[in-house]
């Protein structure tokens, strides 16, 4: 799934690709900490609760251009589970 978003700050778009869902809020707080440490940009949604209703989750978007690099590195971190298939 592609969305497309407008950043103000630096007034380009991206396009953002949804790679991987977590049902947990922890997996995805491990994965946000190497991503940033691999200096790729992400966007985490529906990270409110500390467990996520079964069937849905927090969404881990990425810059269409991080897309590969990202998915290795899910892989890379053993949350190869939570990738979504269309993104691969």
């Amino acid at each position: 799934m592609y969305l497309t978003v407008k950043v103000i700050k630096e007034d380009f778009i991206m396009k953002l690709v949804n790679v991987a869902i977590f049902t947990f809020p922890n997996d995805a707080a491990v994965l946000e900490s190497i991503l940033s440490a691999e200096k790729i940009e992400y966007f985490l949604n529906n990270t409110d609760s500390a467990i996520i209703v079964p069937g849905s989750g927090a969404t881990l978007s990425v810059n269409e251009k991080d897309l590969q690099k990202t998915i290795k590195v899910i892989k890379e971190a053993g949350f190869e589970k939570n990738l979504l298939t269309d993104s691969l």
